[in-house]
């Protein structure tokens, strides 16, 4: 293929229009995690290979992993299974809730979904 100027333009086009979609896709999964409820007990927890701090989660009666939200856990005991997760809508915080010794849900901590 020679690079004439029609060329150009043409794979200029694809990366452009490939970095938008890529924009647009972001800032709308953003959104829908911004302005949805969640609240569940987790199952099942699996990590983000490219972001070592994003988890997925399987809550309990839940038939597979909510890939919707990536769950930003910085330290490895953020995230834990038999936690209880609430997100409240329009907020990027979600509380993390864990099982004291007399096996009642306590509060653990407050994390946001952006580092």
């Amino acid at each position: 293929m020679e690079l004439n100027k029609k060329n150009v333009m043409f794979l200029f086009s694809i990366v452009f229009l490939t970095i938008l979609f890529v924009v647009f896709w972001n800032k709308n999964k953003d959104r829908a995690f911004y302005k949805s409820e969640l609240s569940g007990i987790t199952e099942e927890i699996k990590s983000n290979p490219r972001f070592e701090n994003s988890k997925v989660i399987k809550f309990e009666g839940a038939n597979d992993f909510n890939y919707l939200f990536w769950f930003y856990a910085p330290d490895f005991e953020d995230l834990k299974v038999g936690d209880s997760i609430y997100k409240s809508k329009d907020s990027y915080e979600y509380q993390i809730y864990r099982k004291d010794a007399f096996a009642k849900y306590q509060f653990y901590k407050i994390l946001k979904n952006q580092p």
